[in-house]
């Protein structure tokens, strides 16, 4: 049965209700979100690094890539609203599709819980809004796997596999809905192996990678779950909350809505097993396997805070390359989220079935505190949400900057050395350094991370170095950079330290190239030697991977929408 466009279009007006209020900043003036890990810009160079071919490890692969090329035609202004309300409205829209069945009602609590819930408050606080893509991915990912081909899941398979994170929680969703339902056919297999072909842009550039192939496991501890209001973890887990960072955090977390919402995840998660495949799209046989999937993401997430288990997990993370994924467990609670929110909407349902032919009078005070519930247990979620989407606007020395480093050789280190900044015309917020979607060279920062009092070292041995001699104070400061193929030193005007670096570079030679209020740009070597860089077969060889697995999914699509009539179809003429 499926949801006929006029019963939807109420609901989905619903969604983008709420979706303007959570990012109400974005639509008050011009520029461009810039706070914590949400950092857009006009464009982003279309280099090697954004195709994972970097000295780092490649975190933002495809995504980068894919957000470059549409810089040609989009500016970042827009691509940012676009991109963060519409994963908020994809959510809603998604979700409440998948119970067709269900008294508007229960539709509209389910996407106003799509979009108004601690997990998407807390990640968008963060700043994190690809991962938000792939959560807005996997109600349609259900959907498309419901009607059996390959065709009709790569639009929400490409979506979430935009980030390594986002393809592995759409591959575990896919693999979920397809084996309980194997025998009836191969085209839930082939989707399987399309999500699996979806993942080549990121794991391909992961192996040719000179990062570090663990983590620093110090990292396990400083990104594990958190509970917000007293107890395991796992309670605040089950309230779709318990992210490791204090600033995401509403303060009504900690109280007994915090506790409140976690007994709505448990009973929308116990309904959903016990009505699911009843009542929503998702078949009998696939039922328990997305309960798992659900319950699994759950575990997953609070690893890090078991205590016992944390001498085994931090040898995994320290040996064995990937595990260093756990470390930040809260982000895979995405699939507990989709069957908790379905399930809780289910629950509403059969409350109203219930209750309308017994005492239909009450039927409105239930249906305003089911519809605003969302509202209710998270009421100062746009707190945490809001001062991260405040938009800025970048100094006027950006422009200069980036015309003087664009076509020249040398790679351009970004100083005081650190990978997060409070800028001063950028609001108060930490930000991570916008420098390298900023300018169209190889830009080089730090990339160790400093979450409390606890330092993580980084992956990336190029930069390492880089920082090494940049924080050695000396006349051999000059050839030491030179040496590593750095030119340039951009140095944020953000502190003491910031002053004491441009003057002391200024002492050994370097030149002004562009001065400014918040930015300098310091030539530190006219003629330095070759900075680390992929070759030019890496770099056909990747785009022509991406390329193809674009093309493959394209033609996958094309297929279902327009499939080939056999022969005995075609009429005579």
């Amino acid at each position: 049965m499926q949801l006929r466009a006029r019963r939807a279009l109420p609901v989905d007006l619903w969604a983008l209700v709420l979706t303007l209020a959570f990012t109400w900043p974005l639509w008050q003036s011009g520029g461009y979100p810039l706070a914590r890990d949400l950092v857009f810009t006009p464009a982003i160079p279309l280099r090697p690094e954004t195709l994972g071919l970097g000295t780092a490890a490649p975190r933002a692969v495809p995504l980068d890539a894919v957000v470059a090329i549409l810089g040609f035609a989009v500016d970042g202004a827009v691509l940012a609203r676009v991109a963060i309300a519409g994963a908020l409205v994809l959510a809603g829209m998604g979700m409440h599709r998948l119970i067709p069945r269900a008294d508007w009602i229960a539709r509209a609590t389910v996407a106003g819980f799509a979009i108004w819930n601690p997990y998407v408050a807390e990640r968008l606080a963060l700043g994190q809004w690809a991962l938000l893509l792939a959560y807005a991915a996997l109600p349609w990912l259900v959907l498309g796997m419901t009607r059996g081909g390959a065709a009709a899941i790569v639009a929400p398979l490409a979506l979430a596999s935009l980030t390594p994170t986002g393809g592995l929680l759409a591959l575990a969703t896919v693999i979920a809905m397809a084996l309980p339902a194997a025998h009836e056919g191969r085209a839930r297999l082939r989707a399987v192996g399309l999500a699996i072909l979806a993942q080549l842009p990121w794991i391909v550039p992961s192996l040719l990678s000179s990062a570090a192939t663990t983590s620093d496991a110090a990292g396990l501890s400083a990104f594990a779950a958190r509970s917000e209001f007293g107890g395991s973890a796992y309670l605040s887990l089950w309230g779709f909350g318990g992210i490791w960072d204090a600033q995401s955090v509403p303060a009504s977390r900690s109280g007994w809505l915090g506790v409140l919402s976690a007994l709505v995840g448990l009973v929308g998660v116990l309904w959903f097993a016990k009505r699911g495949a009843r009542m929503s799209l998702v078949a009998v046989r696939q039922c328990p396997a997305l309960v798992v999937l659900a319950l699994g993401s759950w575990l997953v997430a609070g690893l890090g805070s078991v205590s016992f288990l944390q001498p085994l997990l931090v040898r995994l993370i320290d040996t064995v390359p990937g595990f260093g994924l756990l470390r930040d467990g809260q982000k895979w609670l995405a699939p507990l989220v989709l069957v908790g929110v379905l399930g809780w909407g289910l629950f509403i349902d059969s409350v109203l079935a219930y209750v309308r032919p017994r005492a239909a009078a009450w039927v409105p005070l239930l249906a305003a505190l089911a519809i605003m519930g969302p509202l209710v247990l998270l009421p100062d979620a746009t707190v945490v949400v809001h001062r991260t989407l405040a938009p800025v606007r970048y100094p006027a020395e950006v422009a200069a900057i980036s015309a003087a480093v664009r076509d020249s050789d040398g790679a351009v280190a970004v100083g005081p050395w650190r990978l997060y900044r409070r800028l001063g015309w950028a609001g108060p917020a930490g930000v991570y350094d916008p420098a390298s979607r900023l300018l169209d060279a190889r830009v080089v920062t730090d990339d160790r991370l400093l979450v409390g009092g606890t330092s993580i070292a980084g992956e990336d041995p190029y930069a390492a170095a880089v920082g090494q001699a940049l924080a050695a104070p000396s006349p051999h400061r000059p050839a030491d950079l030179s040496r590593l193929g750095v030119r340039w030193v951009l140095v944020h005007r953000d502190g003491n330290d910031a002053e004491l670096l441009r003057n002391e570079l200024v002492a050994e030679g370097g030149r002004v190239v562009v001065g400014g209020r918040w930015l300098e740009l310091i030539e530190v070597s006219s003629h330095p030697a070759a900075a680390p860089a992929p070759s030019s077969a890496e770099v056909a060889a990747i785009a022509g991977l991406d390329l193809a697995v674009a093309l493959l999914l394209v033609g996958t699509w094309l297929a279902g929408r327009f499939p080939r009539r056999r022969s005995a179809d075609i009429p005579d003429r």
